[in-house]
Parts: C-alpha cells; sequence; structure tokens
C-alpha cells in the first residue's frame, strides 16, 4: 500500500477494494445525500416561488436541475462515482456560501444551514477516497478562507489560524480513518484467502468434526469428510468412537481426557497428534480442540497404516524363481561373444547375493581340493589376469559357501590388473593361501567386520593389508552351532 496516497498497489487488489468493498456504500450514500439536497432544493424553489423572489427561484431551480442531472448520470455511469461524489461536495458547499439568497434569513437559521450542509460535506468526504477527500477540505477550506477575507469587514486573525488547523486536523483523521479500512480490507482479504486454502486441503483431507456437551457427556458429529476408510455414516462414526482405541482406551474416553486437559491449562486452542488403532489398522491423527460455547473437537486422520502378514515362505519361493529365471536369461546372453564380460559380472553378483541370502543356512563342513577351489573362482574374473603359484594340491575342511563370499570380495575389490595367488604350508604343515596385488583394503577391511565370526571360524590366523591378503587354515574346523 502507498503510504502517502493510500492505494494499493497491486491494481487487482485495488479494484477489488473499490467494487466489492467500497463501491455499494458510496453509491447509496451518494444517491441517499443527492435526493436530500434535491428535497431540499424543492422546497427552496416553493418557498422562493411563494414568496415572489425571482432571483432565488432562478438560483435553486439550476441547482435542483443541476443535482437532478448529476444524479442520474452518476447512477447510469457508476465509473464516475468518485467525481460526482467531489463535484457534489464542492457544488453545494459553493452554493451554500456564495450564491444562496439569505434575504429574509434570520441567524439562527442560517447557522442550522451551516451546520447541515457540514454534515453532508463530512459524510461525503468519509466515503470517498483519502484523495478524494484531502482535494475536497484543502480547496472547500481555502476557498472558505478567501471568501471570508474578502467579504469581511474586519479581520478575525484567530478565525483563519483556526481554519488553517483545522484543515490539518480533519486531513490527518481523514488519513488514519481511511489508513484502516484499507488495512481492514487486507486483513478480510488474507483471511478469505487461507479460508480458501483451507478449504481446498480440507477438501482433500479425512476429518471428523465433533461437539461435546458437558452436560450429558455426549459426542454429536457435526461434519465428516473422506472417512471412507473407517467410517461413512453418522452412526458408524459413533461406533468409531467406541471401537477405536489408542493405548488401550476407547476414543471417546481418549478425546474426553484431551478436553479435560485442555480446559484444565485454560488454553485457547489445543493440538495433539497420537495414533489409532482400529479393525487391524493403526491411523496417525491429529487432534484440535477449540473452546466456544461447547468443546469442538476437529480430528484428522492423517495416515493409514495396515497390518500385513509377511509370508515368508512366499518371499523365499518368489525370490528363488526370480534367480533361476536370471540365470536363464544370462545363459542365453552368453551365447553372444559380445557380452561374455557383462555376462561374467551379472554372474558374479548373482552368486554373491545368492551366498549372502544362504549365508545363514545349512552350514556344512566339506573337504574341498583348495587349488581347484581357486580355478575355478578364476574363471569368473577374466578381467584380471592372475598369475598362480601352487604348492601340490592341499585339501581343506570348510566351509564352502562362506569361503567362496570371501574370494568373490577379493577379486571383487583388486585395484591392480595382476594378481598373484600362492598356496603353500607353513612349517607347522597347515595349508597357507596368499593373494599378492593392490587391493581397496578399506572395503576388505569393513567386510570382514561384517563377517567376523565366518574368519575366525574358517582360519587359523590372517593378515590384510593392502598389498598381501594371507590366510592360514586350521586343520580342523569345530562349528559351535548347527544352524547360523
Amino acid at each position: 500500500m502507498n503510504s502517502l496516497f493510500l492505494y494499493f498497489k497491486d491494481p487487482r487488489v485495488e479494484q477489488s477494494y473499490q467494487i466489492s468493498n467500497q463501491h455499494s456504500k458510496r453509491l447509496s450514500t451518494f444517491i441517499s445525500l443527492s435526493f436530500g439536497f434535491i428535497i431540499a432544493f424543492v422546497v427552496k424553489v416553493i418557498q422562493s416561488s411563494h414568496e415572489k423572489n425571482n432571483y432565488g427561484f432562478i438560483l435553486n431551480l439550476s441547482m435542483l436541475i443541476y443535482l437532478i442531472v448529476q444524479l442520474i448520470f452518476v447512477w447510469k455511469n457508476n465509473q464516475y462515482l468518485r467525481l460526482g461524489i467531489i463535484l457534489l461536495n464542492h457544488s453545494v458547499t459553493i452554493f451554500f456560501i456564495a450564491f444562496e439568497d439569505r434575504s429574509g434569513v434570520d441567524n439562527q437559521m442560517a447557522m442550522l444551514q451551516g451546520v447541515n450542509q457540514m454534515a453532508a460535506t463530512y459524510l461525503l468526504v468519509l466515503n470517498g477516497e483519502y484523495v478524494d477527500g484531502m482535494i475536497t477540505i484543502i480547496t472547500l477550506q481555502i476557498f472558505r478562507l478567501l471568501w471570508g477575507v474578502f467579504k469581511s469587514d474586519g479581520m478575525q486573525y484567530s478565525a483563519l489560524v483556526t481554519s488553517t488547523l483545522l484543515i490539518l486536523y480533519i486531513n490527518y483523521f481523514n488519513y488514519q480513518y481511511n489508513k484502516a479500512k484499507r488495512s481492514q480490507y487486507l486483513l478480510t482479504l488474507a483471511d478469505t484467502r487461507w479460508e480458501d486454502i483451507l478449504q481446498k486441503l480440507l477438501l482433500q483431507q479425512s476429518y471428523l468434526i465433533l461437539q461435546f456437551s458437558e452436560e450429558n457427556l455426549h459426542f454429536s458429529v457435526k461434519q465428516l469428510r473422506n472417512c471412507e476408510k473407517l467410517f461413512k455414516t453418522e452412526p458408524e462414526a459413533y461406533q468409531f468412537l467406541k471401537q477405536a482405541t489408542h493405548q488401550n482406551k476407547i476414543m471417546q474416553n481418549v478425546i474426553y481426557g484431551f478436553i479435560r486437559q485442555f480446559q484444565e491449562n485454560n488454553q485457547q486452542t489445543f493440538n495433539n497428534t497420537f495414533l489409532i488403532n482400529f479393525l487391524k489398522r493403526t491411523i496417525r491423527a491429529e487432534i484440535s480442540i477449540y473452546q466456544g460455547d461447547k468443546p469442538t473437537i476437529l480430528l484428522l486422520f492423517k495416515e493409514f497404516f495396515y497390518e500385513r502378514r509377511i509370508n515368508t515362505k512366499m518371499i523365499q519361493v518368489q525370490y528363488e524363481s526370480t534367480i533361476k529365471l536370471m540365470v536363464k536369461i544370462l545363459n542365453r546372453i552368453n551365447q553372444y561373444q559380445f557380452c561374455k564380460n557383462k555376462y561374467l559380472s551379472i554372474q558374479r553378483k548373482l552368486i554373491f547375493v545368492h551366498l549372502i541370502q544362504n549365508i545363514n543356512k545349512d552350514i556344512k563342513l566339506k573337504k574341498i581340493q583348495l587349488n581347484n577351489f581357486l580355478n575355478n573362482a578364476i574363471k569368473l574374473h577374466n578381467n584380471v589376469k592372475v598369475s598362480v603359484q601352487y604348492q601340490g594340491n592341499p585339501s581343506v575342511e570348510t566351509c564352502v559357501n562362506i569361503l567362496q563370499i570371501i574370494i568373490l570380495q577379493i577379486f571383487q575389490n583388486i585395484l591392480s590388473q595382476n594378481l598373484i595367488i600362492r598356496t603353500s604350508q607353513t612349517k607347522n604343515q597347515k595349508i597357507r593361501c596368499q593373494f599378492l596385488g593392490y587391493f581397496n583394503i578399506q572395503k576388505i577391511l569393513r567386510f570382514k567386520d561384517q563377517l567376523e565370526t565366518p574368519f575366525q571360524l574358517l582360519f587359523e590366523s590372517y593378515d590384510l593389508n593392502q598389498e598381501t591378503l594371507q590366510f592360514i587354515f586350521p586343520h580342523s574346523i569345530d562349528i559351535p552351532f548347527n544352524h547360523c
């Protein structure tokens, strides 16, 4: 809003203010006062004619015709309403000051007539815009001052000073009055927009509005919307209040407890969020309580969580079927040479996922030929140049699926293009397996921390660093459990 002339900077808001908020009031005031002045001048014309006052008759008749023409014109052309108010104020005031025939009028009647004219002038100023009122007040008061100076026989300076101050005071009051009106309109406009927003939100929201009668401790349903997941009718809503629970308390008792808490704390509003259990569902709800002649309760149902029993056997069957399907697809892709590398990469990932999924199932010890086992792993990683240095073909007793996971992780985290795999025996005749290359040791150590127990189970000792991974197999493994 412009702070000097009091108009809204947004032309749409200004137009809305003029049309919807001010136009009808302003037009009715203009018409009422115009009719009042017309009646007054009709009486004046009749009185002048009766008194044979030709000069007064012509003046009053001219003013009467002007008022009628102006009223008809502005009534049919509302866009000139503000101009019509200014002209009405100026024409009537100037007429009464400069042209009215006062012959035969005593001082008391003249004073009463002046008071009536001033009241009408000020009514028009209050119903107009600040700028219009400012123009009217300043011009008419200056006209009164000049008329008094030139027509008066003696100079009364106190009247001149008072008139000047009056211009400032009336203009200041008119400024504050119009500023307050426009500020009030902005607040009303903001409230209306918020109501529109809230209405749109509520149209999409599930809610229940209740009122509580403290005389008979009874809840009455005032409104419900989008609650089909819980109830559809008011009787069903009452059943919901009796059957739904929160912390093993039925809903109507829970709400009553919130009302008591709200009243004891002397709050203007009360808001809380809680969970409701109803028909194997959990609903997150928000409650707001407003105090009027009766407490009004708004329940917003925000989220619905359904209890579902997970069929683990079905998930396992679906998972295994998916793996088999992917393996079939990969076997078909493997027929094309250009897909070979991609095929091996996906195959390694599938094997790893499958092994991880089954790491806690059916852990059995099995004696394997370590070199053969390593050679099978090498076939899956043709992207790495592997050199082997085997001493004999040692056999070890181990948990095959866990060892496969560890070997796959080693190959997945090698950063160099070359890898040396060496198997040998220690002085204690234990089997040693070494991987020499350049590894992402951070990932390998994190993986080792996640499988700390399997590492301790499979290896008597191990040494892991960025260039060498060394594992010592025990003579035998003692499994302290049947199922992991």
